[in-house]
């Protein structure tokens, strides 16, 4: 008999789902002689070559976000007062339609609002969001339309954190109009916010003398006086973070990422902090801050230690407005206050104009406008005299020179004496705008309407004569002789006083900078004049009048029948030999 013979062994290959053609569950059985090997192989670890996901990968910013309005980096006084004006709005106890957060950035104006939203509205659904956010993209009109009826059990907070292209006259026309009508809509609506930040550009160049939305991005340049006034419009302002809040979110993030943090010295790290602070955004400064950990760890490797400073490249521009300019230099910056009032002075003057434009002669019309405000002029006139006669000298200097007046009125203010009665003292006296800026709108309108009279009525007169004859005499001569609804105003606008207040002066009128040619000031026989004359031109309806004749007012200055019957003697003007010469001329 024959031995048996053995049965073969046969050896269990797993393998991946991608390496099997069918779809089966089933074990996968191979001829032993296939097999280099009779053991049973196990799958292998793979080693991956690429290191654990680096938590720098991760950024800051959203690793540490607020998850509820406790961990806000904000004052509980200005969380309160949000909450409180949101509360009312979305129990329609309020007669606020809009409410406006306006400040700097990153001084958690949005990350307020949503977080109070998820708190205050009660969501029934994971799919039903308590803010709804406008988008650059979306229709503004068609937008608003819908968000209508997000209220009762769909109620959301509608939320304009991004805006659309207001630059463009027309767009930003159509925002405003589009808020005017949810403002006057008589059904119920949800609580609109729009959080602003608050931008100025200081570019220098022309637009500096004025201020527009151009140049600066306010709630009063965005929505204008007329609609940001209204009591349906509620402005709640948010200032930079103060120090002592932000130190508490940074701590905070530094205990949690400590591996990171205890490899760079303590000193050098809160050098960078300290400056950081001094910002107020905290946005900004978790994202710098994680930046700079970065660069800072792998500086200290390559170079062993001894790295470059790198912190100037991680601190964003803290660029100061006019406003903080002009207290700067008056009150001087209470930054240097631990140094000696030389070097206090010396230092607060570097800052403003190391960060301030350099619009010096703005600057130091300001201080022409504002000196007087320190210590409510409580101080020598020998003192007030040496600072006009400085500032007068910077404006007749070159532009290198035009910071003596600056610094003289720093100097000169530190030299007031101190006494008991003004160490503590509260002053009344505010910082205002100077008058400059209204003088230039008043100077721009009159241009802009004695054009247009020039082009539409009077092309043959020039514009001196038009502003300094023809816009005193025509009044007074055309009210008397032809009554109308309207009486004929000074043409360019009547003369008033100028004063400086608080108030932005702002261009709120398209036409308003001189570019678009419209007509301003109080409407009157002039203007509608004007707007007659540009209606029969559109119409095309001329009649071959020659506009440059003597006849170039709507209403042409010549004798009536009724007039030639009577005493020319009860004629106020027919006496007047200087407007005989004007009439004899044809400018009449």
């Amino acid at each position: 008999m024959s031995p048996k013979r053995k049965k073969p062994k046969y050896t269990i290959i797993e393998s991946s789902f991608e390496e099997i053609e069918d779809d089966t569950d089933e074990e996968v059985y191979l001829s032993p002689r296939k097999q280099q090997s009779p053991i049973k192989q196990q799958p292998s670890p793979i080693k991956s070559t690429q290191p654990p996901p680096s938590t720098s990968a991760i950024q800051w910013v959203d690793k540490y976000a607020p998850l509820n309005t406790r961990d806000i980096c904000i004052n509980p006084t200005k969380l309160s007062q949000v909450k409180s004006s949101l509360s009312a709005m979305i129990k329609g106890t309020s007669k606020s339609r809009i409410l406006i957060l306006t400040g700097p950035s990153g001084s958690s104006k949005s990350t307020t609002i949503k977080l109070l939203a998820k708190e205050l509205i009660p969501t029934s659904s994971i799919f039903q969001d308590p803010v709804i956010e406008y988008f650059e993209n979306y229709n503004v009109d068609e937008f608003l339309n819908d968000c209508r009826y997000k209220i009762g059990s769909n109620l959301s907070v509608v939320l304009f954190e991004e805006l659309p292209n207001v630059y463009h006259h027309d767009t930003l026309m159509k925002f405003r109009h589009a808020l005017m009508n949810w403002i006057y809509y008589e059904g119920e609506l949800p609580p609109l916010v729009i959080c602003l930040s608050e931008i100025e550009y200081n570019e220098g160049g022309d637009q500096v003398m004025w201020f527009n939305i151009e140049n600066n991005l306010t709630v009063d340049t965005l929505l204008g006086k007329e609609l940001s006034q209204l009591p349906q419009v509620e402005i709640i302002k948010f200032n930079s973070i103060a120090t002592m809040f932000l130190k508490k979110t940074v701590n905070r993030i530094i205990k949690l990422e400590d591996e990171v943090f205890r490899q760079i010295p303590k000193t050098k790290l809160n050098a960078f902090l300290d400056e950081m602070y001094k910002v107020g955004d905290i946005r900004s400064m978790i994202f710098n801050l994680q930046m700079w950990t970065i660069f800072t760890l792998a500086e200290q490797e390559i170079d062993g230690g001894e790295t470059i400073n790198l912190s100037p490249n991680f601190i964003r521009e803290n660029q100061i407005n006019l406003f903080y300019a002009i207290g700067k230099i008056i009150y001087s910056s209470s930054n240097f206050a631990s140094l000696s009032q030389d070097n206090a002075d010396f230092y607060s003057v570097e800052q403003v104009l190391s960060q301030f434009p350099t619009n010096l002669p703005l600057l130091n019309l300001s201080l022409l406008e504002n000196y007087h405000i320190f210590r409510d002029s409580n101080y020598p006139i020998e003192i007030a005299s040496n600072i006009v006669n400085d500032l007068s000298l910077s404006d007749m200097s070159t532009p290198q020179l035009q910071e003596i007046g600056i610094r003289s009125t720093r100097i000169n203010l530190r030299k007031t004496p101190t006494t008991t009665n003004n160490v503590h003292s509260t002053y009344k006296s505010k910082i205002k705008f100077p008058r400059h800026f209204k003088m230039i709108r008043m100077e721009r309108k009159t241009m802009s309407q004695i054009k247009s009279y020039q082009k539409y009525i009077a092309p043959k007169v020039s514009f001196s004569d038009l502003n300094l004859i023809d816009g005193y005499y025509l009044p007074m001569i055309n009210n008397r002789k032809y009554p109308k609804k309207l009486r004929y105003g000074r043409l360019g606008g009547r003369f008033c006083e100028i004063y400086a207040d608080e108030d932005l002066p702002i261009f709120e009128n398209h036409n308003e900078n001189g570019r678009g040619g419209g007509i301003m000031y109080e409407y009157d026989q002039f203007q509608a004049d004007v707007a007659e004359k540009i209606n029969q031109e559109m119409r095309g309806d001329n009649d071959g009048d020659d506009i440059g004749d003597e006849g170039y007012l709507s209403d042409p200055i010549e004798d009536s029948e009724a007039e030639k019957n009577v005493d020319t003697d009860e004629d106020g003007f027919s006496s007047d030999p200087e407007l005989d010469i004007l009439i004899s001329q044809g400018r009449i």
